[in-house]
C-alpha cells in the first residue's frame, strides 16, 4: 500500500487543527517504533479530526495509523480505531478522488473494518459498543447513519 513518505515536502501543504501539518511525519514516526504510546497518539489525534473536521493531513496519517494500530494486540486497538471512524464519519467531499493520498486512504478501509471485527468482539460497555458500531458504519459508507449511531441515547430502556 502507497503511503505519503514521511520526508515528503507535502506535508508541510496539509494542515491540521493547528496550520500546517509540517510536524506530522515526526509524530507518526514516534508512533510507529513506539505503538504503544498511548499519550502521543492522544496528543496527536485531535489534531487531525475533531470537532467534526476531517483536517487534510488525516488522510495521509491514516496509512500510518493503521500500521501502529496493526502492531498493537485485539483488544487494545479501541481509542485508534474510534479515531478511523471519526476520520470517515466527518471526511466529507476531499476525502475522494484520484490523487495518491486520496487512493491510500481509500485502500486502508477493509484493513481497518477487519481490526474493528477483531475489537468489538471484545468485552465493552454501552457506549465504547456504541463508538466502535459508528465506526464501521462510517467506514462501510455511511456517514449519516455513523452520526446517528454516535449520538444514541444509551440511557434508553
Amino acid at each position: 500500500m502507497w503511503k505519503l513518505p514521511l520526508d515528503d515536502p507535502r506535508w508541510s501543504e496539509l494542515r491540521h487543527r493547528q496550520g500546517s501539518a509540517a510536524d506530522v511525519p515526526a509524530r507518526l514516526r514516534q508512533l510507529l517504533d513506539h505503538p504503544e504510546d498511548r499519550a502521543a497518539f492522544s496528543d496527536l489525534w485531535p489534531y487531525l479530526c475533531s470537532e467534526g473536521t476531517t483536517h487534510s493531513a488525516a488522510f495521509a496519517a491514516v496509512p500510518y495509523i493503521v500500521e501502529v494500530c496493526e502492531k498493537l494486540p485485539a483488544g487494545t486497538r479501541f481509542e485508534h480505531l474510534v479515531f478511523l471512524g471519526l476520520v470517515s464519519m466527518h471526511a466529507g467531499p476531499h476525502s475522494e478522488g484520484e490523487d495518491e493520498v486520496a487512493l491510500a486512504y481509500a485502500d486502508t478501509r477493509p484493513r481497518i473494518l477487519a481490526m474493528l471485527g477483531e475489537e468489538i468482539a471484545f468485552e465493552h460497555d454501552a457506549a465504547n459498543t456504541r463508538y466502535l458500531l459508528a465506526a464501521i458504519a462510517a467506514l462501510k459508507g455511511y456517514p449519516k447513519m455513523a452520526t446517528s449511531i454516535e449520538w444514541l441515547d444509551d440511557s434508553l430502556p
